[in-house]
This record gives structure tokens, sequence and C-alpha cells, in this order.
């Protein structure tokens, strides 16, 4: 598979090397699935009541076995194929013990995955179409609790109306549904004590305890690894990270159609609606410091939105082909039915 990966990002560059007209996929209908691949949780405790435990399906949406999984889109087992030898993923992981007193009555800590996302999009749109977002329920427990996850996320495009150009061949639906590179992502979880601060009076996140978004105690953490593995650097904002990811039109070879794979589109993804973390936040396992904080006592949601571009004109090809082995995949995956 590796020199499979290797002769596709050489095929890709040539293509992106040459001008050509080629047509352009203009709506897409979408359908957006995530799932935790693996976990780990403090084992403080000798009880099980307070273990991480996962339910959920990402395929269905239910708390089906994971073997339920006809619409699966998930390359779980990394073949780098759909192919039904793929479990979907749990979407929801929980954990802890409320706490006793004043806050019996608040459930456990939990983090908890809208998947499987359909719809539509159009094809360099600015409005941003719903994808697969994350609630945190974050409430005063005791025992044991989160402390990492790896989150597995994919994305399959079925082109449903285009713009064809002299040379095309056939329609571009003919190998769809069309996998964008699946992203994988690490987090680090930190449930933080809610009045432990440091000798200046700041929470984990740096911040004074008792306001923003430490307002109801110190603020949860959570460290996103992997961003810095993607072909293009992540945009940071207050609120929002933003990243971006090429793909192009490939049949069951993974070999570009022709002329249709002479575009080259890009997912552009963003998380919002949690304050990111602050400048001078050092993140324990990673050089790039990504991620998010949380407030105590509320249901925290991270919205995940996407929009699909096109560049006219092939470009920033060496960076094109780092990305297709930095994700370790040629934009489309096979999906055996």
């Amino acid at each position: 598979m590796k020199t499979k990966l290797k002769v596709c990002a050489g095929v890709l560059t040539a293509v992106l090397a040459t001008s050509a007209n080629a047509g352009i996929v203009t709506e897409w209908s979408y359908d957006n699935q995530a799932g935790f691949a693996t976990w780990t949780g403090s084992t403080n405790t000798a009880t099980t009541a307070d273990d991480v435990t996962a339910s959920g399906n990402s395929s269905t949406g239910a708390n089906d076995l994971l073997s339920v999984n006809a619409n699966n889109i998930l390359d779980t087992n990394g073949d780098f194929a759909v192919d039904g030898t793929d479990n979907s993923l749990n979407t929801s992981l929980t954990w802890g013990i409320p706490a006793a007193g004043a806050n019996s009555g608040d459930p456990k800590s939990s983090l908890d995955i809208d998947s499987p996302i359909t719809g539509s999009i159009s094809t360099n749109d600015w409005s941003w179409a719903d994808g697969t977002s994350v609630m945190h329920e974050n409430w005063v427990i005791t025992g044991d609790s989160l402390k990492e996850a790896t989150l597995l996320d994919g994305l399959t495009l079925t082109p449903t109306a285009w713009i064809a150009e002299p040379g095309d061949a056939g329609d571009p639906d003919a190998f769809a549904p069309y996998f964008a590179p699946q992203l994988q992502f690490g987090i680090n979880f930190y449930e933080t004590p809610n009045k432990q601060v440091d000798q200046d009076g700041n929470c984990p996140n740096g911040e004074a305890n008792y306001s923003g978004d430490n307002i109801n105690g110190c603020g949860d953490i959570f460290e996103i690894t992997g961003l810095s593995d993607l072909p293009f650097e992540p945009v940071v904002g207050a609120d929002f990270i933003q990243f971006t990811v090429p793909f192009i039109l490939t049949d069951d070879q993974g070999l570009p159609l022709t002329g249709w794979g002479d575009t080259v589109y890009y997912v552009t993804t963003r998380l919002s609606g949690l304050s990111t973390l602050p400048d001078g936040y050092e993140c324990e396992d990673s050089a790039d410091c990504f991620g998010f904080v949380t407030k105590e006592q509320e249901t925290n949601t991270l919205l995940a939105q996407f929009k699909v571009s096109t560049v006219p004109e092939p470009a920033a090809i060496a960076l094109f082909g780092l990305g297709l082995v930095a994700t370790g995949f040629a934009g489309r995956r096979r999906r055996i039915k």
C-alpha cells in the first residue's frame, strides 16, 4: 500500500503540473461520519461505576452494535478501503460519578459526537455546511475521568450537478461517492480541579478563576494533536480552528478521472463555538499546540462545519503531494458493496 500511495502522489503531481481546462462539480450531496477509535481513562478507584464507557454508532446515529454498519464510510482498520471489514465507531464516551451535595442532580461528564450528518453543499459557496459536531457535558464529578482519545472523521461527496469541458470523460458521478482524505485527531483531555490555581491565582488555561471561561471554576482543557501533520497550516482564531485538505476525483484504482481529475478540490473544516487555548499555553505532547477550553457546569458544543472550493489552475503542487503522504489517503478510498 505504501507503494501505491507513492505512485498516486507522483501521478497527481504530474497532473497538477499541467494546465488544462477541466470540468468542475458545482453541487454535491454529502455524508459526514465520526467516532472514537480509541480512548483511555484514569483508573484511580477500584469501582467500575466511574470508568469511561462507550456507546453509540457512527453510521446509524443509534445505539446499535458496531457491526450494524451498512452505511459506514470510515476506514477503521487502516487498510485504505471501506469494504465491509470496517466496523462503525462509538460516538459517546461517559465517565465519572456525579458529585454529591449541591451538584447531586448533575449528569456524568461525557463527549457526544453527532453522527452521521448528511446534506448538500455547493462548490465555492461562502456558506458553511454542518458536519459532525461534538458536545461536552462538563459537570462536577468524582472518580475516574477521560485522559485521551482518538477521533476519526470521514466525509464522502457525491456530485449532483457539474459543468463539463471538452476532453472530460463521462460524468463525474461514475465512481461516486468520493472520499475526502479521512482525518484523524488525537485528544488529550484534562478534567481540571475546579478550584486548583497556580501561585498567581490562574487556572490551567492561564487565566483567572471565576471569570471568562473559568466563570464556574477552572474550565477543562482539550488539546488536539494531529493538525500539524496536515498539508496546510491551520488557521486559529479566538473561538475557531480552521484547516484544509485537498483531493481530486479518481477512479477505483486511485487514478485521476480523465479531465475531471485536473480540478483540485479543497475541503476546509472549521471547528468553532468554544474558546481556543490562549497564547502562551504549552501543550504537553506537541510543539504545535491546538485546542479548546470548555466551561464547567455547562453543556459545551464544538461546532464542526465545512465548505468545498476549487483552484482553477493547479497550484501548491509540492504541498499537495506532501498532503497525500501525511494523511495517508489518495483522495478516494475504495468502497466495495
